[in-house]
């Protein structure tokens, strides 16, 4: 009917124009009296409305990337009017709120949904924008936005697809078809009221309920846990590479640092807790040892325990594992920043999350969390508000079922808790950790006098690829000083990695980098086999190759479209790119059943079998399609001369300071370092494949984006010689199940996934459960390099050196 409602308006209106009186219908003059015949208007008013929706263009989690898939040519949001994303609030129409909505970044949302003018709609995209979805029982998620913000329709899906938001779109077109100018709120007297901005205190709250928490906080009860058997423990056979190198690794520190500062033991080096860094300097700079990868720390009953893995770039093999044990009174040990800078933000997530201090730290503070977040969420006695017990499967779900809602288990209704004690009428929230600089620092900056001003980038600008915040410190338009603000998606993976059954965590590595799943499945399976001592039919290994790097050429050309946007061409180039991705999404569709959430690896092999169609169409992939796209992108932007005016000699990170910061993958590869996890220390059936690991040598922007297209080439290499060569036979080790009790002990695996090393530290008492869940990410390992990179370089070369580390909020927050 909107068509007919146009037609008789623009009719009547010509009538008017030519015999100069009014037709029954049209009025002239002041709004008011218009709004007194509305009826023929209210068509061509929602048509005009419906037909230019203009979305908010910030995304949250797994969902922003199907949200932004809806702008590529296969789906093509432009056919309802909606391709318009804007980077304002106050020029947005509806707000899609897409993926996993945290504590931290709420307050955020809200803001930003009270600076968007009326009409103003809300579509929550996915499970957890709707209710919470697999992260609902984490401590910083929220049971859906609606808890916040009114929301007009909801799109079901962990991702949807982008036809689904296609739907969701459609259906909030049909509700401003039914809408009348007569009824609407914003057209009524008055001044509407902003919603409340949540407050973040030791959990987050809503002003307008301090009365109501202060009254009923003592009725507040403390979770109670249930005790569960002890495992009977069958130890995991210790690998025989790690072992000797750890006798090796002891004979000579016993020459250089005195047999008191450890001990061996297995696999490991138990070292005293002063001796640490004395331990470390002479592993870098007489054993060549110089790469410390992974940092993290374990809750056992009688102490806390930090482990190290460490790594020689230029021997390559296994690593040497640290372990220092902590007093869990006083827990402080030293601070490894000074022998290797890749510990500043691994040892910020041990405090964080276990409460351990790392005397000398430089800016020891929390990372993930906020100043004044009540408690550390890894120990084992601290319980998260929606706790219900240690392990799943939960007693209420499983064999019986009779599960109690989690809100209705909560005395608030949501998933908050406060401590005991606490007054939120006097409450002051701590300070944020500006980042400030001493007065002769800033005179020896320049003599120009200027002020130095602080810029607050994100965590929702279009630009930051998520929800990540920069606090950069400015002379002018040039950067002093810049500090990485994260933990906007912090979804405690980690914590749900521990109470999760070990198959169970397999779909949760999915929404890690959620453009990478298939590694990701890669990484968590050759960790866990590693103490079951599993052994993979050759067949699945050859798919697991398939796939992996079927997803890294996917991640590459990603990277490659959206660096190419943030340095100015908006959109177009991503879009090319976007063609081959979606055949690539294709294939896996066909195998596992989605597109981005795959599944799809088991211990001991792979899900499901590839088909003979599966098998022709990624033949035909990469070797028609991928070379034409790749040899068509290096055509139009490698040599592109506002290309490479914005990224040569931008954003360097020379070699040494590559491999001390932690730098992994593409980043470090670009900086002359040939290191490659699949050569470096093969896994799978890597070291049957004839492959290149491209090295380039200027470590700017340039060279981070060209290392990854020739990174794409041989990865199209190894697919195509993995199809050729598929063997026939099973596809997984035994039966298939949906539980299984892993040997006790602890290993770390690690792959080199598009990002770089992607690794998983694991410890099994034995059970069902793992003890210990911890994930090493590339992602937001790699960013410990940013500030350096910025400094001298102006803010719109920021957001292209921020672009050339391709990092991916879910794997940096986790």
């Amino acid at each position: 009917m909107p068509n007919k409602a146009v037609r008789d308006v623009v009719e009547r209106y010509d009538d008017y124009i030519e015999q100069g009186d009014a037709p029954e219908g049209v009025w002239v003059g002041p709004w008011n009296n218009l709004i007194k015949s509305l009826d023929s208007l209210n068509g061509l008013y929602n048509w005009g409305r419906k037909s230019s929706i203009w979305p908010l263009g910030f995304g949250l989690a797994c969902c922003a990337i199907e949200m932004i898939c809806t702008g590529f040519a296969r789906f093509d949001i432009a056919r309802f009017g909606a391709e318009l994303f804007r980077a304002s609030p106050r020029q947005a129409d509806v707000m899609i709120v897409s993926g996993t909505v945290t504590k931290k970044m709420v307050p955020q949302i809200v803001r930003l949904y009270n600076q968007m003018p009326e009409p103003r709609y809300v579509i929550a995209m996915g499970a957890c924008a709707t209710g919470g979805g697999p992260f609902k029982e984490g401590y910083n998620v929220v049971s859906g936005i609606d808890k916040y913000l009114p929301v007009d329709v909801y799109v079901p899906g962990c991702p949807p697809t982008p036809s689904a938001l296609l739907q969701g779109l459609m259906t909030l077109q049909a509700k401003i078809e039914g809408q009348k100018l007569s009824e609407v709120p914003w057209y009524r007297a008055g001044v509407s009221e902003g919603f409340p901005v949540p407050v973040l205190g030791p959990d987050i709250f809503d002003p307008r309920q301090i009365p109501v928490i202060d009254a009923r906080l003592s009725e507040q009860e403390e979770p109670t846990t249930k005790a569960g058997k002890p495992p009977k423990a069958k130890p995991a056979e210790l690998p025989a590479p790690e072992v000797e190198l750890t006798k090796l690794a002891a004979e000579f520190l016993r020459g250089t640092v005195g047999a008191d500062a450890f001990r061996d033991e297995g696999n490991a080096l138990i070292v005293e807790p002063l001796r640490l860094v004395d331990v470390c300097h002479s592993l870098r700079n007489g054993f060549g040892f110089d790469y410390l990868s992974n940092v993290t720390s374990v809750d056992y009953p009688d102490r806390f325990e930090v482990v190290y893995h460490i790594y020689s770039i230029a021997k390559g093999g296994a690593h040497i594992y640290l372990k220092v044990h902590v007093d869990r009174d006083d827990p402080v040990i030293p601070s490894l920043i000074s022998v290797y800078r890749s510990a500043d933000f691994q040892e910020r997530e041990v405090y964080d999350m276990m409460g351990i201090r790392f005397a000398g730290h430089p800016n020891l503070k929390r990372i993930l969390l906020w100043e004044g977040f009540e408690g550390f969420p890894l120990r084992k006695d601290w319980k998260e508000a929606y706790y219900e017990q240690e392990q799943k499967p939960f007693d209420s779900r499983w064999p019986e079922g009779y599960h109690v809602a989690a809100e209705d288990r909560n005395i608030w209704g949501k998933n908050v808790r406060y401590p005991q004690g606490w007054d939120p009428k006097t409450w002051k929230a701590p300070t944020d950790g500006t980042l400030v600089l001493q007065p002769e620092e800033l005179s020896a900056l320049s003599d120009i006098d200027t002020d130095k001003i602080i810029l607050n980038i994100g965590p929702q600008h279009p630009s930051t690829h998520g929800v990540f915040h920069m606090r950069v410190l400015l002379d002018g338009e040039t950067v002093v000083d810049l500090e990485p603000v994260m933990g906007y998606l912090h979804r405690n993976h980690e914590q749900i990695g521990e109470r999760n059954a070990w198959l169970m965590n397999m779909p949760f590595t999915d929404r890690l980098d959620y453009l990478t799943g298939m590694g990701n499945n890669f990484g968590y399976a050759i960790t866990v086999e590693k103490l079951m001592g599993s052994k993979v039919p050759e067949r699945a290994e050859y798919i697991r190759v398939i796939m992996a790097e079927l997803t890294r050429i996917a991640s590459h050309l990603w990277a490659a479209g959206f660096l190419i946007s943030d340095l100015g061409a908006f959109f177009t180039p991503a879009n090319y790119i976007g063609e081959e991705r979606e055949m690539i999404l294709d294939l896996f569709e066909m195998t596992a059943g989605s597109r981005m959430m795959v599944n799809y690896f088991r211990f001991g092999g792979v899900a499901y079998d590839i088909s003979d169609t599966f098998i022709a169409a990624a033949t035909h992939l990469v070797k028609e399609r991928l070379p034409r796209a790749m040899e068509e992108l290096d055509r139009y932007v490698t040599a592109n001369e506002i290309v490479q005016a914005r990224t040569k000699g931008i954003g360097v990170l020379p070699r040494d300071e590559a491999i001390n910061y932690g730098a992994a993958g593409p980043v470090l590869r670009a900086s002359g370092v040939q290191y490659d996890v699949r050569k470096a220390e093969p896994y799978s059936i890597y070291d049957r494949f004839d492959f290149e690991v491209p090295v380039l040598y200027g470590g700017d922007i340039f060279d981070r984006y060209w290392v990854r297209m020739l990174e794409a080439e041989q990865s199209r290499r190894i697919v195509e010689q993995a199809l050729r060569d598929l063997p026939g036979g099973p596809i997984l080790e035994g039966a298939p199940r949906w539980s299984t009790r892993v040997p006790a002990g602890e290993a770390y695996g690690r792959v080199e996934n598009p990002k770089g090393e992607l690794g998983f530290y694991v410890v099994s008492d034995g059970g069902s459960n793992p003890y210990r869940y911890h994930v090493r990410s590339p992602s937001f390992v790699n960013l410990t390099t940013l500030a350096e990179m910025s400094k001298g370089h102006k803010v719109a070369d920021v957001i292209g050196i921020l672009g050339s580390l391709d990092i991916v909020l879910g794997e940096v927050d986790r």
